[in-house]
């Protein structure tokens, strides 16, 4: 079995904060797929609810989850969310088949 391990993060954004919220997300892709220890990094939208924001995130290992945690871009992403997200989940999953 793979020690890969996909991790789905929901965010939900303030009432009226989405479109700052998708900007800032959005800055932490690119520098986050170019990570070594990143297989897949997808951020996504809600078609439903303009407010809810979910990544997709495919990791070699828990180690680079830790070191990608780490990184300034990540640090960065957490400071200008401040106070502009209501809700969060992060779920690390390990495929099953």
């Amino acid at each position: 079995m793979s020690n890969e391990i996909t991790v789905v993060a929901v965010l939900r954004a303030a009432e009226g904060s989405a479109d700052q919220v998708s900007e800032i997300l959005q800055r932490a892709v690119a520098p986050s797929r170019a990570e070594s220890g990143c297989r897949g990094y997808v951020l996504h939208q809600d078609r439903s609810d303009a407010h809810r924001f979910v990544f997709v995130e495919q990791w070699i290992d828990m180690e680079a989850i830790e070191l990608h945690r780490q990184a300034p871009h990540y640090q960065a992403m957490g400071q200008a969310l401040a106070g502009l997200i209501v809700e969060r989940e992060v779920m690390l999953l390990d495929a099953q088949a």
